[in-house]
């Protein structure tokens, strides 16, 4: 009888916490906002895990070392990004550098961009000046890029490419017109669908999908 009456008040009382924290816990937590200044001629270094940055001011170099970070910034002369599975939002930048995997960013025009890390996703709303992808699993989407370089195994969508050189293999490049196209890598699917494309094929098994301009 002595350990009945023990154990009914244990299992109230545990009732009552667990009301208690299903009250006081958040469904999903939210990550703080950290307001930061650049400073002209200063690095920025975002560290801090699991923070929505938002960056003011004139940026110079800013380098992302943190992890799930939420970056949102304004131009900037320099943006590398070495954590992994951050998400960046930018004006126009020109030089940017990835070698964390999983990472994605989004700006209006990049002078250059060079992925090494694994499984980015760049998205360029205009012109991208050179390209320079040497990772796995690495997506570039842009308007125009003047120069691409693809020596991974990666994949890039624009609607103007005017050198395109794959030295790399198992690439997937979809162009709207491309001026100029030289592979030596081996397995890569390159479609172009309007325009005459100047091409060099010196690799193996790569299939080529190249549309001659339609006479009218």
């Amino acid at each position: 009888m002595t350990s009945r009456h023990r154990a009914l008040p244990v299992l109230a009382l545990t009732a009552g916490l667990t009301s208690a924290l299903l009250v006081a816990v958040p469904a999903q937590a939210v990550a703080p906002v950290l307001p930061v200044q650049c400073e002209v001629g200063t690095e920025t270094v975002l560290a801090w895990d699991d923070v929505a940055y938002d960056l003011r001011g004139t940026c110079g170099v800013v380098r992302v070392s943190a992890d799930h970070a939420t970056v949102t910034m304004p131009a900037a002369t320099r943006l590398v990004l070495e954590g992994a599975g951050n998400t960046v939002t930018a004006k126009p930048l020109l030089d940017v550098e990835v070698t964390g995997a999983g990472n994605g960013l989004t700006t209006p025009s990049v002078r250059s961009l060079v992925v090494s890390g694994a499984g980015t996703t760049v998205t360029v709303s205009g012109l991208v000046e050179l390209a320079e992808l040497s990772s796995t699993s690495s997506t570039l989407t842009a308007d125009v890029v003047n120069v691409a370089r693809l020596r991974g195994a990666d994949a890039v969508t624009a609607r103007k490419a005017y050198r395109t050189r794959i030295t790399g293999s198992d690439n997937v490049v979809g162009l709207r017109r491309a001026d100029k196209l030289v592979l030596t890598g081996d397995r890569n699917a390159v479609t172009v669908t309007r325009g005459r494309t100047t091409l060099r094929d010196g690799g193996d098994s790569n299939v080529l999908d190249l549309r001659p301009r339609r006479r009218r």
